[in-house]
Parts: structure tokens; sequence; C-alpha cells
């Protein structure tokens, strides 16, 4: 396609007398307009059934100029479990990410909370890891992300809260104390952090069309017919292997799935393989079987 472009551009160079009708420079355009209309439809349709066959991105990483992290933020990314196992092209990567999320993402403390740049890489890269096998990373619907000392008066609930996720005005609210815990405790299967998360990355599943959306959508429809066995739905119960908060409804249960899955997957796997292969394609996320 790319290459028919020039070679129609090379000809018309060669056109002395313009014809009648359009004129060249507008033929140009309009033919330029045309084919990469036919481009992008056509690679996303390609990018579709490849998704379906192959259960994943045609590819997740492509970035024209990596982004260099600061050598002051550079620490940090050791305390990454993620992070620490990658090869040097993939911690590349990573970084790049986390340095894009980190200029397009606001963070805004309250209750007195100075947010330093601690908290804003603990939560950064938490949203990396979460999404470092999908293509599409930067949240579309998080544009801000507010940190409270501790639980908080939600105006949005009406309720006491450690965290949420407010798709209406593009922000995820977490108690620092509550992500902290989370992170210290990191084989409990109770993690606010990747909780909220994961309510972020659902919810831009349903909003957005970019494949890593419709890749997350598409398993998580698969999965809730994996699960309308009532024989499968009282073996997870019984199991305990998720709390009783995940079966309030379907977002907190694949809250509380992902969580589960991304600190104790041995467990989760060993009893409920097929319930973790779902999570695995959702999020594209393969790393536990290296």
């Amino acid at each position: 396609m790319i290459l028919l472009i020039f070679i129609f551009l090379y000809i018309l160079s060669f056109q002395e007398t313009p014809e009648p009708g359009i004129p060249k420079f507008l033929g140009v355009i309009l033919t330029i307009g045309i084919v990469s209309i036919c481009i992008y439809y056509v690679s996303k349709y390609l990018e579709t059934v490849y998704a379906r066959m192959y259960q994943k991105p045609f590819f997740v990483h492509f970035y024209l100029f990596l982004k260099k992290i600061p050598p002051n933020l550079k620490p940090f990314l050791k305390t990454n479990s993620l992070y620490n196992q990658l090869d040097k092209r993939k911690k590349r990567y990573f970084e790049h990410r986390v340095v894009k999320f980190l200029e397009t993402t606001k963070f805004v403390g309250r209750e007195g909370l100075v947010v330093d740049d601690y908290k804003r890489m603990q939560v950064t890269m938490m949203v990396i890891q979460l999404t470092f096998g999908m293509r599409n990373y930067l949240l579309e619907y998080v544009e801000t992300i507010i940190l409270y000392p501790s639980s908080y008066y939600s105006i949005l609930n009406k309720t006491q809260n450690n965290g949420e996720f407010n798709p209406r005005s593009k922000a995820l609210v977490l108690s620092w104390e509550h992500f902290n815990i989370g992170n210290l405790h990191q084989e409990d299967g109770v993690n606010l952090g990747i909780h909220e998360i994961t309510h972020a990355i659902h919810y831009c599943s349903l909003k957005s069309n970019n494949i890593s959306s419709e890749i997350f959508h598409d398993t998580f429809l698969e999965l809730e017919q994996h699960l309308s066995s009532v024989e499968l739905r009282n073996k997870i119960i019984e199991s305990k292997v998720l709390r009783e908060y995940a079966f309030t409804d379907k977002f907190e249960f694949i809250a509380v799935l992902v969580e589960v899955f991304m600190e104790s997957p041995e467990k989760l796997k060993k009893q409920f393989p097929d319930i973790y292969s779902y999570v695995s394609r959702m999020l594209n996320f393969r790393y536990f079987e290296a």
C-alpha cells in the first residue's frame, strides 16, 4: 500500500500540465488519505484475526524513541519484582513506560500527604506491571491519581473508602496506608493497588477499541461463560482462593481475581488452571510461565 503511494507521487511529479478536474495536489492528498484509511482498517482487521488465533496482540512493544528514566528514579525500579526478572531489552521498555506514565499522569496528595518520588514510583510501577503485556498501557480514563494518608470519605459512594476508580473524573484514588499494606503482604491475595488499577483496565476495555482492550474484554466474556457452571462456582467458593468480596459483582470478581493472579499465581494455577489461563490471556501476562 505504502509503495503504491510513492509510485503515484513519482508519476505525478512528471506531469507537466494539470489534467482537467481535481487539481494535482488535491488528488495527491485525497489519494494519501484514502490509502491511509484503507491501511488502518485492513491492519486493524488483520490484527483482530491474529489476536483471535494466537490470543495476543501482533506486537506489544514498539517505540521510535525510548525515553530514559532520570537517575534519581532508577533505584526504585529494583523494588519491582517484574522489572528484576526482565532481560536488558525489556527493562528498557519498562523504564520507557514508567517515564511516559509519569509524564502524562498527575499525582495529588490530600489531607496533607506529601507525594514524593517514592510514592509516585510505587504506584506507577504497579500500573506498568499490570499492563506490561498490553500494547495500550496508558490508561485513557486515568489522568489523575489522588493519594490520601489513610481511609477517606468518598463523595462519589457516600462511604468510607480505602480506594476507588472514578471514570467520570478520570481519577484513581488510593489510601497510601492500605496501598502499602497490600505491597507488604504479597501472598495474601489482597492488594488495593492491583484491585483499583484492574477496575480502570476493565473500564477501558469497555470503552476503548484498541487491540489490548478488545482482548481483555473478549476474554473476560469467555471467562464469564466458563464460570456459568454452578459446580465450578461452588468449587471456587469452597476453595476460598478468592475472598468473599469477589462475589459482589462481576467487576469486583475480576479485580479480586487479578489480585490473586499477581500475588499467588502458582496457587491459582494449581487449583484452577483454566481460570489462570483466562487471566493470563486477558492481560497478555506470560511472565510467570517463563
